[in-house]
Parts: structure tokens; C-alpha cells; sequence
């Protein structure tokens, strides 16, 4: 059993550098994935893209995760 099974894991900046390599890690482990981005659509399909290839679950989303964009979420 994968230890991520059933969950969610959102990475911002999940699209490239880290974030894209913390996606495909949660992802490996199980966990289903959002890919956060806020500019690059391509890089972050891509990385959906890898992710499903290894028959992992992914979308991608963009959104600008700014300090007054995640303070009106809580």
C-alpha cells in the first residue's frame, strides 16, 4: 500500500524546480495531486502528464497564491 493513498496534496509551484519534483515524489507516493501554477499552463501539464504516465492521478490549476489571496481562504 502506498502511504499517500487517498489523499490530496496541493504544491504550489508545481509546475518546475522543487515543486515540480515534490508533486512527482507525492504523487509516487500515492497521493493525488493539484499542480498549482500561475503562469506557465505548458510546464504544468507537462508535469500532470508524467505523473499520469505512472499511472498516478493529477490536475493542474492556476492560481496566484499570494499572502491576501490565501489570507481571504481562511
Amino acid at each position: 500500500m502506498q502511504p499517500l493513498q487517498d489523499q490530496i496534496a496541493l504544491v504550489t509551484g508545481g509546475s518546475s524546480g522543487i515543486g515540480a519534483g515534490v508533486a512527482l515524489c507525492l504523487a509516487q507516493a500515492g497521493a493525488k495531486m493539484v499542480v498549482n501554477y500561475s503562469s506557465s499552463a505548458e510546464a504544468a501539464e507537462d508535469v500532470v502528464d508524467q505523473i499520469k504516465e505512472k499511472g498516478g492521478d493529477a490536475i493542474a490549476l492556476q492560481t496566484n497564491v499570494m499572502l491576501e489571496t490565501v489570507q481571504n481562504f481562511v
